[in-house]
């Protein structure tokens, strides 16, 4: 690659998405109890916009996988752990967890996950902002349902229905996550190598 400016620029993006596939700053822990279970850490990564991060994740399973589809269909407990990594206006959040939802939403299931997604928004529409430094979580217990914490403290009702839990997990493990650096840290596997032409 002969243009300099060109080659630090790609550089920088390789830098930048590699990132996201590798663990997270933040330590969390390798095992967690859910449920009556012990959940191991399946892997962690960071989520971006553009080049600034937004929140450090982990996946929390009943076992191991670097299946995506395992994840979603794996009975047991399940938990994604957050860390925010700067002000998150609660609203939004609220608003881009729906719009994964719906990017990876069953058709089969569409109707009965739906009418659970206003109760998505109004969880988080109650905070102004998610500050920096705030740790909030997606618990799933079988027999019970899915919950929402913010600093350990419940928001909003607990959601039976199972496959809201699968509507809800496939924002990151679904076939359109919100960003696939993300979806291979918490599914274990390595940032992908810098392109060899970045060298010549």
């Amino acid at each position: 690659m002969k243009n300099p400016w060109t080659r630090a620029v790609l550089m920088s993006a390789v830098l930048v998405l590699g990132a996201s596939a590798a663990s997270a700053e933040t330590n969390f822990p390798a095992t967690v109890q859910l449920g009556g279970q012990t959940l191991v850490k399946n892997g962690q990564g960071t989520r971006y916009r553009a080049v600034f991060k937004v929140y450090d994740m982990a996946l929390y399973l009943p076992s191991r996988t670097q299946d995506a589809a395992q994840v979603l269909a794996m009975p047991g407990a399940k938990r994604a752990s957050f860390v925010a990594l700067r002000d998150i206006p609660g609203d939004q959040f609220g608003l881009s967890l729906v719009s994964g939802m719906r990017e990876n939403i069953n058709p089969q299931h569409a109707a009965e996950v739906v009418r659970h997604m206003n109760d998505v928004i109004a969880v988080f529409s109650t905070e102004t902002t998610i500050r920096a430094g705030q740790s909030f979580r997606v618990d799933h217990v079988p027999g019970k349902g899915t919950s929402f914490f913010l600093d350990d403290k419940q928001k909003g009702p607990t959601v039976a229905n199972p496959l809201f839990a699968e509507a809800v997990f496939s924002i990151w493990m679904g076939r359109k996550p919100v960003e696939t650096q993300l979806k291979d840290g918490l599914l274990g596997r390595a940032a992908p190598a810098v392109n060899a032409q970045l060298s010549n």
